[in-house]
């Protein structure tokens, strides 16, 4: 089949599937690209995977830049051609991050890089199911039909044991006023929609620190190391909000036991 000059023929699920992880990451290096869909639909040709890239930023559906501190690695954002591409394809995207020509959530270029690798990570498991974005969670948080307690960093769903366990992630690079805390440990006191939450964070320091921020509530809420729950998922070290230490394994099983009841 021909195209014009200057249009591209999208493919209904490998282009599909890239636009809607670049769409939900906002940020997103080449490897985790790379990684996403070998994960996704087992890509495994590296020349074709660059081909296909290169041909959507070529397109202008997506828009690739270089910062310095990736060594020289591309990073990938959406577009808004990208958004319209995906909406041809049946995604009705409407919390995508948009490119600007000076975009003013840059600063948040390694929290999203991060939060990426965390999805990687559970998607290499083969056990998840669904992720929902910030993103999407703003768009869904308009209406009291579909809102959630706040805006969490993402909502994973697992399959697990035969069922399926749904937990809200935050990935936290900082610590927060107490302020701040108190007004997220009530929100979460109030969930209705979920049950269970993860807290991932780069330092022990921090780790102790949300601990007893979280002391005395009634929720699942847990706390773990990023870059160990990278390397194990399943196995990686959390901290329950009373200093218990388990693996992430026990918190899914420990939070389908309680739905069951």
């Amino acid at each position: 089949m021909r195209y014009h000059k200057g249009s591209v023929g999208l493919n209904q699920i490998k282009d599909k599937a890239i636009l809607h992880f670049v769409a939900d990451s906002r940020y997103v290096t080449r490897s985790q690209l790379n990684s996403f869909v070998f994960f996704e639909y087992r890509e495994l040709n590296r020349r074709v995977f660059n081909w296909r890239i290169q041909r959507l930023v070529e397109a202008g559906l997506m828009r690739k830049q270089i910062v310095p501190y990736l060594n020289g690695e591309a990073l990938f954002s959406i577009t808004r051609a990208g958004v319209q591409a995906l909406e041809r394809l049946g995604i009705y995207y409407l919390g995508a991050n948009l490119e600007r020509e000076k975009d003013a959530l840059e600063f948040q270029i390694p929290h999203a890089l991060e939060l990426n690798n965390i999805r990687i990570g559970l998607k290499a498991t083969t056990n998840l199911i669904l992720w929902i974005p910030e993103a999407a969670i703003r768009v869904l948080n308009l209406s009291p039909a579909t809102a959630y307690a706040k805006v969490y960093d993402g909502i994973a769903e697992l399959y697990v044991d035969g069922d399926y366990v749904t937990l809200a992630i935050e990935y936290e690079r900082t610590f927060k006023s107490k302020s701040k805390y108190d007004k997220i440990w009530e929100a979460i006191e109030s969930e209705k929609r979920l049950n269970v939450f993860l807290y991932l964070v780069p330092t022990l320091d921090l780790v102790w620190a949300l601990i007893r921020e979280f002391e005395g509530t009634k929720r699942l809420v847990f706390f773990g190391l990023v870059n160990d729950f990278k390397q194990k998922v399943y196995d990686a070290e959390v901290w329950s909000a009373t200093y218990d230490r388990l693996t992430f394994k026990d918190v899914l099983l420990r939070a389908l036991k309680l739905a069951k009841r």
